[in-house]
């Protein structure tokens, strides 16, 4: 019989059924399309060895005078120049303080860590304090105490920190009485917390996660016995015993040793469950009697006191007692905190969860209701960087103090005047060189509004003053109730609210810059899924893709369904666009609805109007300038890293699997069974690998109507002398899938051919 060819249509089509767009392309992951043809895209290796603290939410590159390539990285926890592959820790120092004498008691014998008294130290959990001018404290050497710490919070007044040393006798005060103590900026939020207290989040309330891995074995609704963990080290589990005859309304419980247990949980005494968010001194206090449905009651000295872990597995909390090597086995009570217990498969998260805040419990200090993770955004001026943390303070790097020099507050440079305390975005203003914050302090008052924008004077990032000879100034937007965020063109400046877009113009004169509402009913899914590339921007709200020139255009989208019918708005912060321009594409990160942080991708080639999807775990991302290719966010066994990106042709030294999968093709409208004899491969197959072994698989999928489901016919290896293949597969629609899980190897699909001819109706 003769060859057909079929000519499929350049994009992927998820707006129609998979028969509806026959001859299109309906499924892919890791390609692109270039002149209408899929090709596998470029691969990914680590800039360097070296991991960062925190999530990468935020990438700018520049470049000095000197020659040096420049990186600013903005995580949840610190902030770092990147050169040359070293990353230097430049994140702000809130306050110096000089500690009281002998501000550091040891635990245990045996334990490296430190309780630290620092009255009103303004610390969160997990923030950052560097030591110095200690001395050695119970065999704790002075170099083990004084260099950069995690702080674990106890209470307003002391925290711990552990170090690598190890205490000689235990409960020993020492350090002298000059340590001095400087705070990192509190570290953000990294994930969306949408609210606290009764039914916000899961029901009854909400946590903050600190551990988590993932269900070895799945379980019924019924197990209590053993409930099996990817890996349970990091899970908690405590015994002590009373030091003290308790009461049933005794607000504290003085214990043999509380060092074992975490700075706020759950104990059980006999059958009472007990709540606590104070561990100091050997004591358990700020107490919740009588919690999880028990009874206060009394309790004589030497009574054994258990801590009480609580995990998340999706929407049930449980409680746990005790384990074994990475089994829960003691004490697991299912469906806790009005819960329901329900069946978990193999695989889901599971969370630690101790720091829940249920119905009838005290809303969380530390967090209010929507707030979000920790943005960074960032400009050069110059050679030197202004910052700025969303809702937060605005900062300033200088250059020449090096790259070991830490940001400082905006408002503490020398000739600062009126400068913003906190903003929602900074960026530089382009060729007229103002810096402008959004959503930041009006001058001369300290609270933010969410409405106003200032600029400083032209040439001086430091000058916030208006003068008669000077173009620093200010506006409030007129209409919204926020900026969402803003993106830098090359004629203007675009600034979203919650309801519309505006246009920033530099004019000069008395003015300095013009404004003017560009659109209505358009705006931001979250701060940074806007880029511009060109004279263009691009980017998404709650409902559609969009591009401007001069207007707003709605960007027709053939996987538009396919993207917002399973999307986690709630973690819509951690959304971002992002551009590669060695290939005229937009790509889109979000997070599917089942997960907490971005998970996919949606792609777009602004130069052939094409889209396609795919799977890519990235948090932040910057083109090539600077440097000579795309630089990503990611996280690799555990370690968040960054990675060049169109580098070479694998995922950091290991084979990328990627495909494309046709929608359903027949012939003749389906009217009969086609038979498949023989299928001639158009493809240009790249192996750079020094054996040359390189192949791609070309997967047959058959099945007679479009409800059935796919079965696989046939698998062929394909290679670059490969001539034909066979495949002999009948059905009365087919589906076709190239593949490669192969090192070392590109490719791009040309045409296809096939025998196919009629084979009857029955």
């Amino acid at each position: 019989m003769p060859l057909s060819k079929i000519t499929f249509k350049p994009g992927v089509n998820r707006e129609t059924t998979s028969y509806g767009d026959e001859n299109g392309w309906f499924d892919s992951d890791l390609i692109r399309f270039r002149k209408g043809r899929p090709e596998k895209m470029g691969g990914w290796t680590r800039l360097t060895s070296q991991t960062i603290e925190g999530v990468g939410r935020s990438l700018h590159t520049w470049s000095t005078l000197d020659n040096s390539n420049l990186m600013g990285l903005g995580t949840e926890a610190k902030f770092y120049i990147e050169n040359g592959g070293g990353y230097n820790d430049i994140t702000p120092i809130r306050s110096t303080v000089t500690l009281g004498t002998n501000p550091f008691t040891t635990g245990s014998a045996g334990s490296g860590i430190l309780t630290v008294t620092a009255p009103a130290h303004g610390a969160v959990n997990g923030d950052f304090v560097t030591f110095s001018g200690s001395s050695a404290v119970d065999s704790i050497g002075a170099s083990a105490i004084n260099r950069e710490h995690e702080i674990t919070l106890i209470d307003s007044n002391s925290f711990t920190v552990t170090t690598t040393g190890s205490a000689g006798s235990g409960s020993t005060a020492g350090g002298g009485s000059s340590v001095i103590a400087a705070y990192q900026i509190n570290t953000g939020l990294g994930t969306v917390v949408s609210g606290n207290g009764w039914g916000a989040g899961l029901y009854g309330g909400i946590s903050s996660f600190y551990s988590q891995t993932t269900l070895a074995t799945g379980i019924n609704d019924s197990i209590t016995s053993a409930i099996v963990l990817t890996s349970a080290s990091d899970f908690e589990t405590a015994a002590t015993t009373t030091s003290a005859d308790l009461t049933a309304t005794s607000a504290s419980i003085p214990v043999a040793n509380s060092s074992g247990f975490p700075s706020k949980g759950t104990v059980k005494i006999g059958s009472e469950f007990i709540r606590y968010t104070t561990n100091a001194s050997n004591a358990l206090s700020d107490l919740t009697r009588a919690s999880d449905g028990s009874t206060a009651a009394t309790s004589s000295s030497g009574d054994a006191v258990t801590f009480v872990g609580l995990i998340k597995i999706e929407n049930e909390l449980l409680l746990y007692t005790g384990k074994t090597s990475n089994t829960l086995d003691a004490g697991v009570v299912r469906g806790a905190r009005g819960t329901t217990a329900v069946s978990h498969s193999s695989g889901v998260d599971v969370k630690e969860a101790n720091d829940f805040i249920g119905w009838g419990d005290a809303a969380s200090t530390s967090a209010s209701v929507g707030s979000n993770i920790r943005l960074w955004s960032q400009d050069n001026f110059g050679e030197d960087l202004v910052m700025n943390v969303f809702d937060g303070g605005v900062y300033y790097w200088d250059k020449t103090l090096g790259l070991n020099a830490r940001a400082t507050p905006l408002s503490s440079q020398s000739g600062a005047s009126d400068t913003p305390t906190v903003a929602r975005k900074v960026l530089i203003s382009g060729a007229d060189r103002h810096v402008i914050c959004f959503g930041c302090n009006p001058r001369g008052e300290t609270d933010q509004d969410l409405l106003q924008v200032r600029w400083s004077d032209q040439e001086n990032p430091f000058n916030w003053t208006p003068q008669v000879d000077n173009t620093a100034g200010g506006i409030r937007i007129s209409s919204g109730s926020q900026i969402i965020s803003a993106q830098r063109t090359r004629q203007e400046i675009l600034i979203w609210t919650d309801v519309n877009m505006h246009a920033m113009r530099f004019v000069g004169g008395d003015l300095v810059f013009s404004f003017s509402l560009v659109a209505g009913n358009t705006s931001l899914l979250g701060p940074n899924v806007s880029v511009t590339v060109g004279d263009r921007v691009f980017w998404m709200d709650r409902e559609n893709f969009y591009a401007y020139s001069g207007s707003v255009q709605v960007i027709p989208c053939t996987v538009l369904r396919y993207v917002f019918d399973n999307i986690n708005l709630e973690q819509s912060f951690k959304f971002f666009a992002a551009s590669n321009r060695m290939f005229d594409e937009v790509f889109w990160f979000y997070a599917t609805a089942d997960s907490e942080e971005v998970n996919k991708y949606v792609k777009f080639n602004y130069t052939e109007g094409t889209w396609d999807i795919g799977s890519l775990a990235r948090t932040a991302w910057v083109d090539y300038g600077i440097h000579d290719n795309p630089r990503g966010c990611g996280v690799t066994g555990g370690a968040n890293v960054v990675y060049i990106h169109e580098n070479g042709e694998d995922d950091d030294g290991t084979a990328m699997t990627c495909f494309i999968e046709s929608a359903d093709f027949d012939q003749g409208d389906g009217e009969t069974y086609m038979f498949m004899n023989r299928l001639i491969p158009d493809i240009d197959i790249t192996d750079s690998s020094t054996d040359s072994s390189g192949s791609v698989s070309y997967i047959l999928k058959t099945r007679n109507f479009p409800g059935d489901s796919l079965t696989t016919n046939s698998t062929n290896a394909v290679t670059p002398t490969t001539q034909q293949v066979f495949l002999r597969g009948r059905s009365r629609q087919a589906v076709l899938r190239i593949q490669s899980s192969v090192k070392d190897m590109a490719w791009t699909l040309g045409d296809l051919r096939m025998d196919i001819r009629p084979d009857g109706r029955r």
